[in-house]
């Protein structure tokens, strides 16, 4: 079963078990989305997700579990149980999460200013441009660069 089946499968089940129509629903969604939803043609994003679990009287993590257990065949405690013990064993289970993610530097960047921790420490040294160029196996033209940048 694919992921998307399950989520369409799930939702027309917790759906139906509450007594609700795809009308319903239709503070979240149209009900022509809805029924694509179900139908599986058509994908729901996480906001919408968490909306919908929402309405179904479900928290999203426990909609996702339900989703999870269907698409692959087992009870949702089953799901909860694995996805417990892989947490545990990644050392996931007690950490603090960001709620937004950072403004992380493009990675030329941090590559860009490595490679000046690098030469300032060999320079520092002792070591001359010929020699760091060596070692570090760059061009003498970046070395050469690098040498003389002030920051």
């Amino acid at each position: 079963m694919s992921l998307r089946k399950a989520y369409a499968a799930t939702l027309q089940w917790l759906r139906v078990r509450r007594g609700l129509s795809q009308s319903d629903l239709q503070s979240q969604a149209d009900q022509a989305h809805i029924s694509r939803l179900e139908a599986s043609t058509s994908s729901a994003s996480v906001d919408l997700t968490a909306d919908l679990a929402d309405a179904l009287g479900v928290t999203p993590l426990s909609f996702f579990t339900l989703i999870v257990a269907a698409n692959e065949d087992k009870t949702p405690r089953a799901i909860l149980v694995e996805t417990l013990g892989e947490l545990q064993i990644q050392g996931l289970l007690d950490e603090k999460l960001p709620a937004e993610p950072q403004k992380l530097p493009p990675p030329r960047q941090v590559a860009a200013t490595e490679k000046l921790r690098a030469i300032r420490a060999l320079k520092e040294g002792g070591l001359t441009q010929a020699e760091v160029c060596r070692q570090l196996g760059l061009p003498s033209s970046t070395v050469g660069r690098l040498w003389h940048y002030d920051q």
